[in-house]
C-alpha cells in the first residue's frame, strides 16, 4: 500500500497529513498539527527550527511507514507567476485528452532553468481555432487547440535548500505545489458549478480567490494577516504575544454589538480588562482586513448576493467574523469543507487549520488533462497600496 504525505508550513501552525491510496481513492490515515517555528510569511527563516518541527510531526504520524511522496505547499512569497499561451494542432479534428497533454508538455518546455525552477502549470482557459474561451474543450471540433497557462516558478536555490532540509528529515521525494492547487483539490471543483469566493485567513496574510462555473478565475494575496489582531491587543493592553493570542482565541469577538460586557482576566496575571474594550480592538482590525478582501471581490464583479463566500484558515475561528464579513459583503458566509479526501472522522474535513494539508494530499504537479480547474484571466498579487505599505 502506498502512502502520500502533505505539509502545510504556516507562520503559526504546521500541519502534516498522511493518506493511503485505495482503488484510486485518497483515504486519510492521520493528521497532526503543532506550533510552527522558523517560518515567516511562508518562507523558511530558521532551518534548524523548521527541521525540529518536521521531525516531530513525522515521528508522531509517519513512524515506520514508507511514504512515496511528500507534497509541500508554496505560498505567494516564494512563487513567481507568469502566463504562457501555447497552440497545438488537433490530431483527429476533435479535442481529445492527448491534445491537452501535448499542450501542457509544450508549455513546460523551456520554462525554468537558470535561477528559476518550474513548480507547476495550471490551465487558464481553452479555445478551439482561436474562438471563444471555454472551460471544457473535450469533444470540440476544429483544427487547433489554444491553451493559456498560469506558470508558477520559484528560485532554484531556495527549493534546493528545502530539498536538503527534507532529506535530513528522511524524506527523499518532495513535490512542491502552489497553495491554489491545494484549494482546488480540497474543494473538488469538478463537483462545483456555482460562483463562490474563498478567503483563507492566515496569520501572515489573507488569500482571496474567486471561482466561476467550477473554474478558479482570480487569485490575490493580501500581505496583512490575522496576526495583526494580536499586535493590536498587545499595544492596546500592554500584554505579551502569548497573552494577546490567548485573549483573542478565548474572548475575542469581531462584533462589539454582540459582546456582553464582562471582566476578562489577562492570562497569567491578576489584571482584568473589559470584554467590550477587547472587542472594539478586535473589530477595528478585522474590519480593515476584511475590507481589502471585499474590495477585491467587488472589483472582480462578484456581486450576486446569493453567491457564497467560503472561509478557512485559523483566522476564521475568530468569534462573529462570519457575521462581520456578511455585513461587509452582503453574501452568505460559510466554513469551507475539504471534499477531496475520504475519512471516517468527518469533523476533520471541517477543521480550518487542516484545509490546505488535506487538499495537498491529492496534488500532483505532473497532472495533465485537467479542464475545470484552471486559473482565470488575471492573477492579482499584493494590493499593498490598498494598505499603504
Amino acid at each position: 500500500m502506498g502512502f502520500t504525505a502533505s505539509l502545510d508550513m504556516g507562520s503559526e501552525k504546521m500541519v502534516m497529513a498522511l493518506a493511503s491510496s485505495e482503488r484510486a481513492a485518497c483515504r486519510l490515515v492521520g493528521i497532526k498539527v503543532l506550533a510552527s517555528q522558523g517560518m515567516e510569511r511562508g518562507v523558511i527563516k530558521d532551518e534548524d527550527k523548521v527541521k525540529a518541527c518536521i521531525r516531530s510531526l513525522m515521528n508522531e504520524l509517519v513512524k515506520d511507514r514508507e511514504i512515496e511522496v511528500l507534497n509541500v505547499a508554496l505560498g505567494g512569497e516564494v512563487l513567481r507567476v507568469s502566463e504562457r499561451r501555447v497552440t497545438v494542432p488537433l490530431q483527429k479534428r476533435i479535442v481529445e485528452a492527448g491534445d491537452i497533454h501535448r499542450a501542457e508538455q509544450r508549455c513546460r518546455e523551456g520554462m525554468g532553468g537558470g535561477q528559476d525552477e518550474l513548480v507547476d502549470v495550471i490551465p487558464v482557459a481553452y479555445s478551439v481555432d482561436r474562438g471563444e474561451l471555454m472551460a471544457e474543450p473535450l469533444g470540440k471540433s476544429g483544427r487547433s487547440l489554444e491553451v493559456t497557462y498560469q506558470v508558477y516558478l520559484a528560485e532554484y536555490g531556495y527549493l534546493s535548500r528545502m530539498r536538503c532540509l527534507f532529506e535530513d528529515c528522511g524524506v527523499g521525494n518532495v513535490c512542491f505545489c502552489p497553495v491554489v492547487r491545494a484549494y482546488m483539490k480540497a474543494l473538488d471543483l469538478s463537483a462545483l458549478t456555482n460562483d463562490f469566493a474563498l478567503l483563507d485567513l492566515g496569520a501572515g496574510g489573507i488569500n482571496v480567490v474567486l471561482f466561476r462555473e467550477g473554474m478558479l478565475e482570480y487569485e490575490a494575496h493580501l500581505p496583512l494577516g490575522m496576526h495583526t489582531v494580536d499586535l493590536d491587543i498587545m499595544t492596546a493592553f500592554g500584554t505579551s504575544a502569548g497573552q494577546a493570542r490567548k485573549l483573542k482565541h478565548e474572548y475575542g469577538q469581531a462584533l462589539r454589538s454582540q459582546c456582553k460586557n464582562k471582566k476578562v482576566q489577562i492570562p497569567d496575571t491578576k489584571f482584568t480588562l473589559e470584554s467590550r474594550d477587547l472587542s472594539m480592538v478586535v473589530q477595528s482590525r478585522a474590519e480593515e482586513l476584511l475590507e481589502g478582501a471585499v474590495y477585491l471581490l467587488q472589483s472582480w464583479g462578484f456581486d450576486r448576493p446569493e453567491d457564497e463566500i467560503l472561509i478557512t484558515g485559523g483566522g476564521c475561528r475568530l468569534q462573529d467574523l462570519d457575521s462581520l464579513l456578511h455585513r461587509f459583503s452582503g453574501h452568505p458566509v460559510v466554513r469551507a469543507v475539504a471534499r477531496g479526501v475520504q475519512t471516517s472522522r468527518e469533523e476533520v474535513l471541517y477543521t480550518p487549520e487542516y484545509f490546505v494539508a488535506l487538499g495537498l494530499l491529492g496534488c500532483d504537479s505532473g497532472e495533465t488533462g485537467e479542464t475545470r480547474n484552471g486559473l482565470g484571466e488575471k492573477v492579482v498579487k499584493g494590493l499593498k497600496g490598498f494598505f499603504g505599505i
